[in-house]
C-alpha cells in the first residue's frame, strides 16, 4: 500500500513539474501583432479620414466597434457622415507614444490635431488625447475601441 501511495505521489509531482512545458510545447504559439503593421493602420486612419470617404474609412472599423465608451457603431457611421457631409477639408496628425500588442489585438495611445474646413470656408481645429483598441478580424486589423478628449 505504501508503495503504490508513494508510486502514485512520484506521478503527481513528475506532472506538475513536466506537464506545463509539455502543453506549452504543443500549443502553437502566435507572435504579437508587430508594432511597426499598428503605426502602418494609424497612418492608414489618418489618410483615409483626410479623404473624406465614408466607406473606406468605416472599413478600419470593426463592427462590434465602440466610440468613447458609449456609441456603437451605427452612431460612428453618422457622425463621421455629417462630420463629411459638412467639411470641405480635414487635415489629421497624430503622435504616438505608447503601442502595445499581443497575439490578437493591440493597443495605441496619442495625441491627435484636427484642423477642418467646413463647407462654409470657417476654420475648426482639435486637438487632444486618443486611444485605439485593435484587434485583428478575419486577418486585418480593425478599431474596436476608440476613445478621444478635446482639448479646452
Amino acid at each position: 500500500m505504501k508503495r503504490s501511495a508513494l508510486r502514485c505521489i512520484i506521478f503527481l509531482v513528475w506532472m506538475g513539474l513536466f506537464l506545463p512545458f509539455i502543453s506549452k510545447a504543443q500549443a502553437p504559439q502566435h507572435p504579437a501583432i508587430p508594432e511597426g503593421e499598428v503605426r502602418q493602420f494609424i497612418e492608414e486612419y489618418t489618410k483615409r479620414f483626410e479623404k473624406l470617404d465614408l466607406d473606406p474609412y468605416m472599413d478600419l472599423f470593426s463592427r462590434a466597434a465602440i466610440e468613447n465608451r458609449i456609441l456603437p457603431y451605427g452612431d460612428i457611421r453618422l457622425a463621421y457622415r455629417k462630420t463629411i457631409e459638412g467639411s470641405q477639408s480635414l487635415q489629421m496628425a497624430v503622435k504616438l507614444y505608447i503601442v502595445q500588442t499581443d497575439e490578437e489585438s493591440a493597443f495605441a495611445n496619442g495625441r491627435y490635431q484636427i484642423t477642418q474646413i467646413l463647407k462654409n470656408k470657417r476654420v475648426r481645429t482639435f486637438q487632444g488625447n486618443i486611444q485605439w483598441w485593435l484587434v485583428r478580424e478575419k486577418g486585418s486589423l480593425k478599431i474596436r475601441e476608440i476613445n478621444y478628449g478635446v482639448d479646452p
